[in-house]
């Protein structure tokens, strides 16, 4: 498979899960209202409820400028799998674990694959004639 054809498939599959991340937590700032997660800590709900922009953002960077956005988004994920740990196991504020197993899983993804966007897109060298 060519490897712009692997970097646009590795694309879409970061895109697709910071806007399936980004979209939930809008949803629950537009249904619940600003800083609907009263049932967690300040820095919590100030955190989770900044993740509908930030993952936004993160896909924008990474259509636009793509370093930029590959940092932002392993930052996103590794503080997003690191404050939901700790959400989860010594606050107990959630107690349901698969979504933060699907992070997990989702960070693994971003970096084993972020060398391969990271490069820079080349254009396969055609055969020049002279050389046939």
């Amino acid at each position: 498979m060519d490897i712009r054809a692997v970097n646009k498939i590795v694309l879409t599959i970061w895109c697709a899960g910071l806007v399936v991340g980004g979209a939930t937590h809008v949803f629950d700032n537009i249904y619940f209202g600003f800083l609907p997660y009263r049932f967690a800590p300040d820095w919590l709900n100030i955190y989770w409820s900044s993740l509908g922009l930030l993952d936004f953002l993160a896909v924008f960077l990474l259509w636009k400028n793509r370093k930029w956005g590959i940092l932002l988004t392993i930052a996103i994920m590794i503080s997003n799998v690191a404050v939901n740990s700790l959400a989860l196991h010594p606050l107990g504020v959630i107690s349901e674990s698969l979504p933060l197993q699907l992070q997990s899983l989702f960070l693994g993804f971003c970096l084993g694959s972020a060398y391969l966007l990271w490069q820079p897109q080349r254009l396969p060298v055609k055969p020049s004639a002279e050389s046939a």
